[in-house]
């Protein structure tokens, strides 16, 4: 392939994705509360006013001091402006029901900034949820480990373990690459030169089966979560249905057939890299088995996140969501964070995560301080990926790693 045209052209579009990441970043950072707030809420209007939490913010009932420099309008509670006028605090107690089905109920309540919710935080939180994303790591590279084997390309686990956490250092520490993927699919098939095509397509099939999975699991947790997610509902079904419509296309006999698919191949541009790579796509239909296994795995590795997410919220103090609403925000918010939008979806995924705790009746500051720290343990669990480049060999790995950068090779992996 040419050189120069096409890596200026990644080089920029990697520049655009990261200033899209820092311009969403900034526009959470700028609305995000950073003081403690106020919250009353009548008509499903709500008013806020800043001040500062007298109490443990989590236990049933606190005082909030209203900040002598807020000018609380006429709608307030009579009694809420009174303290705020004299200095007292006012005495507050929580109403969950009414938080949790806001529309036509009057209610204050009380809400952290993001400052007293990260002072406040248990740190044992933070190794649960980072030993549960370990186990989501583990659970994927064994997928990947058995769909090497079913193409025709087997290694041991320890090497899968090792290509997938070199791929995870690339990423964030090599300028140019775009993903995980990229460094790992490059040195499979580099161990399995004969076998290119099949060694490239495992990593395809591991990623695609893998957001599958989370679609599905998007899918149904919006259905059985009742009314709260109704607007997304028809949208993620819809996107569930088209992908398996279109893995139905490709791989069953019959409608390649109608389609006449091998004629279209054929009148591709470099249509012998694309007849390889269909062929062996194709070699996993004739597998169901494992495809199921690679299915129960994908699951498990999403539960697993979904866990330590949990695990997070709940070190931060956030108790009003159930364990399944917090599979349905991990699903959704991960699917949207893989849009090739920003790197590593950061800004994207805060973004997501807020809104969707929000339409929940939880608090948006929370689910942002989440996102972060969830994106902030899965990068320094990956980050550990440089020490295999401490052992024997990992000289050669590093080379290889920047010749990828530098050279764009992502294109003649299959060649």
């Amino acid at each position: 392939m040419s050189g120069a045209p096409p890596a200026t052209g990644s080089r920029w579009k990697g520049v655009l994705r990261v200033l899209f990441a820092v311009a969403l970043l900034g526009a959470v950072a700028y609305w995000l509360p950073w003081s403690d707030r106020i919250v009353f809420t009548q008509d499903g209007v709500a008013l806020q006013a800043p001040g500062e939490i007298v109490g443990d913010w989590r236990s049933e009932s606190v005082r909030f001091q209203v900040d002598a420099a807020a000018e609380l309008e006429p709608a307030w509670p009579a009694d809420v402006r009174e303290a705020a006028k004299a200095g007292r605090a006012v005495e507050l107690v929580r109403d969950a029901a009414a938080e949790q089905e806001p529309k036509g109920k009057r209610f204050l309540a009380w809400r952290p900034g993001m400052l007293r919710i990260f002072r406040e935080l248990e740190p044992s939180g933070l190794v649960l949820a980072m030993a549960m994303f370990f186990c989501a790591a583990v659970t994927s590279i064994t997928r990947w480990w058995r769909l090497l084997a079913v193409a025709g390309c087997p290694t041991t686990w320890w090497n899968a373990f090792r290509l997938t956490f070199l791929g995870f250092f690339f990423n964030l520490v090599v300028p140019g690459l775009t993903g995980g993927d990229v460094i790992k699919a490059v040195l499979v098939v580099r161990e399995h030169a004969k076998r290119r095509a099949d060694a490239l397509m495992s990593v395809i099939v591991d990623r695609g089966l893998g957001l599958l999975v989370l679609v599905a699991l998007a899918v149904f947790a919006v259905w059985i979560s009742g009314e709260r997610f109704h607007e997304l509902k028809l949208w993620v079904t819809l996107f569930f249905g088209a992908a398996l419509l279109g893995l139905f296309l490709v791989l069953h006999p019959f409608p390649r057939r109608v389609l006449r698919i091998e004629r279209l191949i054929a009148r591709l541009p470099q249509r012998e890299r694309i007849q390889s790579l269909d062929r062996a796509l194709r070699l996993y239909g004739e597998h169901p088995f494992e495809m199921f296994v690679a299915t129960l795995l994908s699951v498990g590795n999403h539960a697993c996140i979904a866990g330590g997410v949990y695990a997070l919220g709940q070190a931060f103090g956030e108790t009003q969501l159930t364990v399944l609403e917090y599979v349905a925000v991990v699903a959704l918010a991960n699917v949207i964070s893989s849009l090739p939008l920003a790197p590593g979806g950061w800004g994207l995924g805060e973004a997501t995560f807020g809104t969707l705790f929000h339409v929940l009746g939880a608090s948006t500051t929370l689910g942002i301080a989440v996102s972060l720290t969830y994106r902030l343990l899965v990068t320094a669990m990956n980050l550990s990926g440089g020490i295999f480049l401490l052992l024997p060999g990992g000289r050669n790995l590093r080379a290889e790693g920047e010749e990828l950068a530098a050279r764009d090779e992502v294109s003649d992996a299959s060649d």
